[in-house]
């Protein structure tokens, strides 16, 4: 028995071993070790146990292996996530597509078809020719067309049977037809790397930072990685000593500068040409802020993580219906489909853009309200499974673990704090970057500029920010 004993013991042994080496990755080699000193201890009792009462110490050890055994499901699940949403890389695919109902495959033979692009996308045709090249692929003719909106027309009247995708095409094609994705068929498609969102890091367990939450619009296409406009942009400034904790939305017609384009835009674009990075950079450069860390989801995800939750209680703000679509001024309880319109919808709201920002904070305090109801195995499992494939931070793994306790420890700041719109006005006028493109802008006030960079300041010093 003897001999069992010390065989399970080896066995309890390496797995601890195991467990410890993952649970390095989320929760940092502090945590690693304290575990790491436990197991060491509990084996050492049970070897000295098992030179006495081998029997009993067989018995403890098999009970202790099953534990560690049941806890190797979780550790592994987190870490692996933990992994796939710490890649920072950004990319812009490209995209080469057909109509749907066109019957054409990627197999066919191009040589007697039209490819359109729009002859203002930069690297559109290169990346394009580049593409076919790649699939030995010839067409009769890239065709140039001065507009999304042109290039659009001619593709569904079939003058032009292949079409190229990029984050700006897609992201117009959006506006011009919400349905567009249905009708098309991507027969190749490539990445092409931007590079590494940066990061501040601070001990997020002591020390105030500022994430930048951003979410993005079918223009990113399915990978989350991938580069897109920006319709969701809210600052949230956390402090962990005072618990103070503080909520900023930014419309996404916010006329920014974009430092990878020299000139200045919508904040949006700013996601398109150059991803998160660039989107940073243009709201540090607006407010005069340091942001540490960003959190970026898509709209899939934000669909799964509600429903991962059971579904979340927003409150809105006005009484609307859209489709098969509708609120009542007051609580609402949505599910995934649902919280997804109501984060999007804006056209119909009273003040548009400024009206739906309102409505994704809420959305967010909904979803920390949901969590901090039932901050469950079951639900964080769920919650992890969601974000896997739709979610992606520049947070450090090694401190996911100090982030869920904090998020624990803020449950009932982050659910109940207040809203902070940007109060400013629309203006017209020609792009300075996107050549012939007259559009709005909204400009915040300069005293709306500088209340936010205040009320970031006053946060991270430990102070409270005054509601007026």
């Amino acid at each position: 028995m003897k001999k069992a004993s010390y065989g399970l013991l080896a066995v309890l042994a390496a797995a601890g071993i195991y467990i410890i080496y993952r649970l390095s990755m989320v929760a940092g080699m502090k945590a690693a070790l304290v575990l790491g000193l436990v197991l060491t201890v509990l084996c050492a009792l049970l070897w000295l146990c098992g030179r006495k009462w081998p029997k009993v110490s067989f018995a403890l050890e098999l009970v202790l292996l099953i534990l560690l055994a049941v806890s190797i499901r979780p550790v592994e699940t987190v870490t692996d996530v933990a992994r796939e949403v710490s890649q920072t890389a950004e990319y812009e695919t490209v995209q080469i597509a057909a109509r749907k109902d066109s019957g054409i495959t990627a197999e066919d033979d191009f040589s007697d078809l039209v490819l359109g692009y729009v002859n203002g996308d930069d690297g559109a045709y290169e990346r394009s020719s580049e593409i076919l090249e790649e699939h030995e692929k010839t067409v009769k003719k890239s065709k140039p067309y001065k507009s999304t909106k042109a290039l659009y027309k001619f593709f569904c009247e079939g003058n032009a049977e292949l079409m190229v995708l990029t984050p700006e095409i897609r992201s117009d094609l959006a506006d011009l037809d919400e349905d567009y994705e249905e009708k098309l068929v991507i027969l190749f498609e490539k990445e092409y790397k931007l590079g590494d969102v940066k990061t501040r890091a601070v001990d997020i367990s002591r020390e105030p930072f500022t994430v930048y939450l951003c979410g993005t619009d079918l223009s990113s296409g399915s990978n989350i990685r991938s580069t897109g406009r920006g319709d969701v942009n809210i600052l949230l400034t956390v402090n962990p000593q005072t618990k103070q904790v503080y909520l900023q939305t930014i419309p996404r017609d916010t006329f920014v500068y974009i430092p990878c384009r020299g000139g200045s835009s919508k904040l949006s674009y700013s996601g398109w040409w150059g991803g998160v990075q660039s989107s940073i950079e243009s709201i540090e450069d607006k407010f005069g802020i340091a942001i540490n860390y960003y959190a970026k989801i898509n709209f899939e995800g934000l669909t799964e993580l509600v429903d991962a939750l059971g579904g979340v209680e927003v409150y809105s703000h006005y009484t609307y219906t859209v489709g098969n679509y509708s609120f009542v001024k007051g609580w609402n309880q949505v599910n995934g489909d649902q919280a997804l319109m109501f984060a999007r919808l804006r056209k119909m709201l009273p003040q548009n853009e400024l009206s739906r920002g309102q409505h994704q904070m809420e959305l967010i305090k909904g979803i920390f309200r949901k969590f901090a109801q039932n901050p469950t195995y079951d639900n964080c499992m769920a919650v992890l499974d969601a974000m896997e494939d739709n979610f992606v931070t520049n947070l450090p793994a090694e401190d996911y673990y100090d982030a869920f306790r904090l998020v624990v420890d803020l449950l009932p700041q982050l659910s109940e704090m207040e809203n902070h719109s940007l109060d400013g006005k629309y203006e017209w006028h020609y792009d300075e970057i996107r050549e012939g493109r007259y559009q709005y802008y909204y400009y915040p006030y300069e005293s709306e500029i500088q209340r936010v960079k205040e009320s970031v300041e006053t946060v991270l010093a430990g102070g409270e920010v005054k509601e007026k």
